[in-house]
């Protein structure tokens, strides 16, 4: 089970089970907006409520991806790509199983959690050096156990620094419990879970991923590594993966690599709140957002590292208010992705002077120059009946404060008709934006509206 909590004002309950499709529905500037498409309509005025939305249509893979994100060595992308929401479920088939993701953003997530599985199951003879490392590695604490028994003093001298690294991690250990996909205490107290870190970060996989089959491959592998059996062969092994699954080249992904790495998630969370606390956010919400059950300690890190970096931002507890709505493990990534794409902007675009939330759903981020930008990562955006009222509300809220300019960076691309829509609102259209913030961020950085005008429309 997942970590629980009451949210109290700050977010919606989950489900106590999660249901094999995922109940997101965005709206066009990265938040929420409603669970019932009926409810939706009847509260749209009467011209929007009865023009004609777009139906979102099943979509053919090899139409909408890149030939290698469809197809790789170790992973088949199925033709039929069906809608849900604001977003499309897809399947893929390889030799270590069946996986479904929701969205383009989980799709790159999965397809580099294969290839590190495909690596480790062809690189590391399994049978032999998990055999050896959990022989060994099951003594090594045995020993450690036996010798504070039969000579304290010398064992706990011998490492010092670590007992007092384990009392900082008992100490959080004691007001958190752990999640499901996190190893149990007695796991990281031993150290098992660092070589385990350690081994995650080098294939740029998530040590906390949902994936079950990759948990297995990671455990097997960091078993031997911890035996010291397969931990000199870790730097040869073959790294792989579709690009943007993860943030790579910049400070911010490195800074982030590192404390993923290093540290347990007990320190994580301990440093986090700590930059929460620098951020002034209520004691209540920093717990609703740490103890949330579908923010694994990557995503939490990620996010309000993120948020953290953008120190001169004001109001940015706001981004935490509508972050705590998140219900399933896709939206908590969809959360953390906007928050990237948010920093990155911030940094090589033009600087936000704070953030807000209209009609207190709409997360949206305000320039010092007064233009108002949405972060949507989403592969695809129908004219449906919650975009035009969340178009509307934008439109209302920009003339009442008298804001001239408006724009919606998405990663994917409107339809037809959906750009069309939103340019009528006074609304623009910056598609393929995380392709461009991550791999073009210098380019023209002297010119600060050049990035945004060399988009496509």
């Amino acid at each position: 089970m997942h970590k629980h909590v009451d949210f109290s004002s700050h977010t919606l309950k989950g489900h106590g089970g999660r249901p094999w499709s995922l109940t997101l529905v965005t709206t066009v500037f990265g938040t929420l907006l409603c669970a019932n498409f009926a409810t939706a309509v009847s509260l749209l005025p009467h011209s929007l409520a009865t023009a004609a939305y777009e139906t979102p249509s099943t979509l053919d893979a090899r139409a909408i991806l890149p030939s290698d994100l469809r197809k790789g060595p170790h992973h088949t992308v199925l033709d039929e790509v069906v809608p849900f929401r604001h977003t499309h479920r897809y399947r893929i088939t390889s030799p270590y199983g069946q996986f479904e993701a929701y969205g383009g953003e989980m799709l790159k997530v999965r397809i580099q959690e294969i290839q590190a599985i495909a690596t480790i199951d062809e690189e590391v003879n399994h049978a032999q050096s998990v055999a050896a490392g959990a022989k060994h590695a099951i003594l090594s604490p045995l020993k450690f156990a036996l010798g504070l028994f039969t000579n304290p003093i010398e064992t706990i001298l011998a490492v010092p620094k670590g007992m007092w690294h384990i009392a900082t991690r008992i100490s959080e250990m004691a007001v958190s419990e752990r999640g499901s996909l996190e190893d149990p205490e007695n796991a990281e107290l031993l150290g098992f879970s660092t070589v385990k870190r350690q081994v995650a970060d080098h294939f740029g996989v998530d040590v906390y991923s949902s994936n079950r089959v990759l948990q297995e491959k990671l455990t097997s592998l960091s078993w031997a590594g911890y035996a010291g059996d397969a931990a000199v062969r870790l730097a040869t092994l073959p790294i792989g993966g579709p690009a943007g699954a993860v943030l790579t080249g910049t400070s911010f992904s490195t800074t982030v690599g590192e404390l993923l790495r290093d540290h347990t998630p007990e320190e994580l969370r301990r440093l986090n709140r700590d930059k929460l606390e620098i951020m002034r956010l209520d004691d209540s919400l920093i717990e609703a957002f740490l103890q949330h059950p579908w923010y694994s300690p990557r995503h939490e890190t990620m996010l309000v590292q993120a948020l953290f970096e953008m120190n001169i931002v004001k109001n940015r507890k706001t981004f935490f208010k509508v972050a705590t709505s998140a219900r399933f493990e896709e939206e908590a990534l969809f959360f953390q992705r906007i928050a990237e794409m948010f920093l990155l902007y911030h940094r090589h675009v033009k600087p936000l002077e704070k953030f807000v939330a209209i009609d207190d759903r709409l997360l949206m981020g305000l320039t010092r120059d007064h233009t108002l930008i949405g972060m949507l990562p989403v592969e695809f955006l129908p004219w449906r009946a919650d975009l035009a009222e969340s178009a509307e509300t934008v439109s209302t809220w920009t003339s009442s404060e008298r804001l001239k300019k408006v724009e919606l960076w998405m990663t994917g691309k409107p339809t037809p008709r959906a750009h069309r829509e939103l340019l009528a609102k006074g609304i623009t259209v910056r598609r393929g934006a995380m392709d461009y913030l991550t791999f073009h961020r210098l380019a023209n950085s002297s010119d600060p509206n050049a990035p945004a005008q060399s988009l496509p429309p």
